[in-house]
């Protein structure tokens, strides 16, 4: 075992408070902004926990961590913004599909884009 003058200590290594870093801040997935992404969202969101106040119409961004809970749930981590007019109508459809299938409670359609 080395004797304690043998080691090359600093300074640094008897520091008591460390810095700690902040975590880099994680973007809000694409469809909390997204046109009727954000409402079928809310939408699953009404279901999942009925008794919390999801407004309809109103912008609420205290719901985003919420939100981006319902990407999650329902499997949409992994979809691709689109980019193109046929993707962008392409996700519309979708999305409106999705919203009838969620109201009616029958499974979601596949995402294309995804």
């Amino acid at each position: 075992m080395p004797d304690l003058n043998q080691l090359d200590l600093t300074a640094i290594d008897f520091r008591q408070h460390y810095a700690v870093e902040p975590a880099p801040a994680k973007e809000p997935h694409w469809l909390l902004s997204a046109l009727y992404g954000r409402d079928l969202l809310k939408m699953k969101l009404r279901q999942v926990d009925p008794r919390l106040h999801v407004a309809k119409w109103e912008y609420a961004s205290y719901l985003d961590p919420l939100l981006e809970r319902m990407v999650d749930e329902l499997g949409l981590r992994n979809a691709s913004r689109p980019h193109t007019v046929r993707q962008k109508l392409r996700y519309i459809q979708t999305v409106t599909h999705s919203m009838l299938a969620l109201e009616k409670g029958l499974p979601l359609p596949v995402w294309a884009h995804a």
